[in-house]
């Protein structure tokens, strides 16, 4: 790699929220796609460093998440862009023109990544498929993953004139595995990732590196040997791109940095951002760097100084880095007292991105080391953070694993070495491994052995014990940084009725010692009073003067033939005006009610909502193909284009149909597609269809959570939907809800948890914890951010 030091060209001003994915042309030009629903096209002005917005690309229901340049169509020699988003489509434009040429549907969940060449698009989903599309149609779907896809590649190929030629594919997934196809043939899985698979990228055809959310870059040949793992990222890699032929890559990440790697897998440079997600990196052509991250801005960093950004501009980037604030967790916790005064900033750094804490004043500052230009740089503010955290979940990240604890040992002649440990393990094995992995002496076992069990007796997982730590080699002390407790178990957020499970739902009362043990085994995590919610809720309110006027009002709107008599709809609005005890014999004309026009439909909508809460109706009703059929026709009526008075008590029903077993079983059955409508028709126009939505999914992970054939697929579909009503919603009871939803799954399996992040929960839950009104949202999210 040249020896030049990237610095800031320019900053591209335009996107309202997270900038999520980024892509180049040949040409120099920059494609952007975020959160705000939209993606963007930037050219260079007269060839200098500053970059304006040319295009705006716009058609998607909720917000981009991945963006992929396609060349080599006749029609449009100029090129064409391809954009997947939330809502599950993938919508082609023309490069100058911001309205899509084709939509392309299949996917059933978020179109995380994108893959253009040989005039082959695939795509890759959360709904853990992969398509590949030819001439604007799926061609054929592979599935194989057990989690999100998140990636895709394909792998480079000198037979360009050869459009039918097969297709090779690299697919990464949430379940920490990277697989290799051959067109619809699974042909190799690689295993090495200890977390979700973020990024992919070919160095060659024989030679490809990957990204995870365990901090780490791995160089695989494509017969499935891990050659080498880079680490340097201290916290999730989200995005990685090859910079040059030679091998250069750069990758950014949660970490709040850039790093630019040479051929060898070395660290050459570290550039923090004054944002703490690192979304997207893109080279181009020139091996300038493109990011995009999660202050809704794109930057561009070159190595030329012609092009690089005036001092006014590198002066201003670099104050926005030093005022920026960065996480306790993202550098691991440590004790104030013990920090160096800023005397240790007159030494230099070890390697370029060394950082050290310095203690100034009150105040904790980070700095970083340049090795390019042999100075500290400050680099923010260090603060507590929220969720996640050695001080908040007792986990610290040690090369690209959690461990409940990292004891830094300093042997006599000063060496510091890393020892992590875990509750779970044996501490001897712990010490062994230490030994091993450091070739000491082997007289060290017990002594090591030793520590370990002295500075970790009585610990609970997450609860800090009141032992003071000393090194095992030197006695000096440690600060073991205190953590969150167990919260008190609590009534239940919407009914204040207590949170006793009966045996006939499987489940245990959460504060049970049986679900504790004292043999290693480690335990559900500490219930919230806002969470685990244990029974679904329902829409009981009845106003049965309202109703009646309403069925009559539309009753009379349609042709004679179709219409009911006035004693026909009031027999059926007293059957349901008693609560729970609705008689279906009188409810049987509901059936014709129900198939109205949809504009006329939603008073007998209002009327099945109550009828549902009956078990002697659902007993009826929900039976065999008839409750197949209902659901199905709910289903319709919550899509477009029904009306919002339909869809809103469409979204009811279906809630209300989870009040029984008969009801939760053919929710169960029937969970993608009624999930699917519920998050599809996201942004809601109102309040109560956001309550309603929100409260469809709260329902479904009740039912998941305690129904023990339920599939880690529906419980991502239903975490990725709560949070995607938790982000659109304005209302802070819809707010509240998803959040419950999102704190009720996790709470109860840990699959979920380890899912989580490969489903970008923290950011859209960090968002609400700052909820100060009504308090419990921001509490409910705070109490979520100790179990991710």
């Amino acid at each position: 790699m040249s020896s030049g030091v990237y610095k800031l060209r320019c900053n591209l001003f335009g996107h309202s929220k997270d900038v999520r994915a980024v892509a180049t042309t040949q040409d120099g030009l920059i494609v952007t796609a975020s959160r705000d629903t939209t993606a963007k096209l930037w050219a260079p002005v007269n060839n200098g460093s500053e970059y304006e917005e040319k295009q705006v690309f716009k058609g998607h229901t909720s917000y981009v998440t991945s963006v992929c340049v396609l060349t080599g169509d006749k029609d449009h020699l100029e090129g064409l862009v391809a954009t997947g988003s939330r809502d599950s489509t993938i919508l082609i434009y023309s490069m100058n023109g911001g309205e899509p040429l084709h939509t392309l549907t299949g996917h059933s969940d978020t179109v995380s990544c994108l893959a253009w060449g040989d005039r082959v698009l695939v795509s890759g989903s959360w709904d853990h498929s992969c398509r590949v599309w030819r001439n604007w149609q799926c061609s054929y779907v592979v599935n194989g993953h057990d989690g999100p896809l998140w990636s895709v590649a394909l792998a480079p190929s000198e037979d360009v004139d050869n459009a039918t030629r097969s297709v090779t594919v690299l697919t990464a997934s949430a379940d920490k595995t990277i697989k290799l196809w051959l067109d619809e043939t699974e042909r190799k899985t690689f295993t090495g990732h200890k977390d979700c698979v973020r990024g992919l990228t070919f160095l060659n055809p024989r030679h490809f590196l990957s990204c995870s959310n365990d901090a780490c870059v791995i160089l695989w040949s494509i017969t499935g040997e891990a050659l080498s793992t880079y680490y340097g990222h201290t916290n999730y890699i989200y995005s990685i791109s090859l910079l040059s032929k030679e091998g250069d890559f750069v990758t950014g990440g949660e970490d709040r940095t850039l790093r630019v790697w040479g051929s060898e897998g070395n660290c050459v440079q570290t550039i923090h951002m004054p944002a703490q997600s690192v979304w997207a990196v893109a080279a181009l052509p020139n091996t300038d760097i493109v990011c995009g991250s999660s202050d809704g801005m794109c930057r561009v960093f070159t190595r030329i100084k012609e092009r690089q950004a005036d001092a006014e501009g590198q002066k201003e980037f670099e104050e926005n880095v030093a005022k920026s604030t960065m996480a306790v967790e993202d550098l691991g916790g440590i004790k104030k007292t013990e920090l160096p005064g800023k005397e240790v900033l007159l030494a230099p750094g070890k390697r370029d991105g060394h950082t050290v804490m310095v203690r100034e004043g009150e105040k904790v500052n980070c700095y970083s080391w340049s090795a390019s230009d042999q100075q500290w740089t400050a680099v923010g503010e260090v603060v507590g953070g929220a969720g996640g955290s050695q001080s908040t979940s007792g986990k610290v990240l040690f090369e690209g694993k959690e461990y409940d604890f990292v004891f830094d040992v300093e042997l006599d002649q000063g060496t510091r070495f890393k020892l992590p440990y875990n509750s779970c393990e044996d501490p001897y094995f712990a010490a062994q491994r230490f030994i091993h992995r450091h070739e000491l002496p082997q007289e060290f076992l017990d002594q090591v052995a030793t520590f370990i069990i002295n500075n970790t007796k009585g610990m609970t997982l997450g609860v800090e014990g009141n032992t003071q730590f000393a090194d095992p080699f030197t006695g000096g002390s440690r600060y073991q940084p205190g953590a969150s407790g167990p919260a008190p178990g609590g009534a239940d957020p919407f009914t204040g009725g207590g949170r006793y499970v009966p045996d006939a739902l499987g489940t245990s009362d959460p504060s049970s010692s049986a679900n504790y043990s004292t043999q290693g085994a480690i335990a559900l995590p500490p219930p919230s009073h806002f969470f685990p919610q244990l029974i679904p809720l329902k829409f009981e309110a009845c106003n049965s003067v309202g109703m009646m006027s309403k069925l009559t009002e539309c009753n009379f709107m349609l042709s004679q033939d179709k219409q009911l008599s006035n004693v026909v709809l009031e027999q059926m609005v007293e059957a349901v005006s008693g609560g729970s005890d609705s008689n279906p014999q009188f409810l049987a004309p509901l059936e014709t009610a129900l198939q109205w026009p949809a504009e006329q439909v939603w008073p007998a909508l209002d009327v099945l909502r109550l009828a549902l809460q009956s078990e002697r109706m659902q007993k009826v009703w929900l039976v065999e193909d008839r409750g197949l059929a209902l659901i199905n026709h709910l289903v319709s009526l919550v899509r477009p284009p029904s009306s919002p008075n339909a869809q809103l008590l469409s979204l009811r029903c279906l809630a209300n149909m989870a009040a029984h077993v008969e009801g939760r079983c053919i929710l169960a059955k029937m969970w993608e597609q009624v999930v699917s409508a519920t998050v599809e028709i996201s942004p809601y126009p109102n309040k109560n269809l956001e309550i309603a939505a929100a409260t469809v999914l709260l329902n479904y992970s009740v039912i998941l959570s305690i129904n023990t054939v339920g599939k880690l697929e529906n419980q991502c579909q239903v975490m990725s939907g709560a949070a995607a009503v938790a982000m659109c919603s304005k209302e802070p009871e819809a707010q509240f809800r998803a959040l419950v939803a999102l704190g009720t799954l996790l709470y109860h399996s840990e699959e979920c948890r380890s899912f989580s992040a490969s489903l970008d929960l923290k950011p859209v839950i960090q968002n609400l914890s700052g909820v100060t009104s009504p308090s419990k949202v921001g509490e409910c999210a705070g109490h979520i951010l100790r179990l991710l």
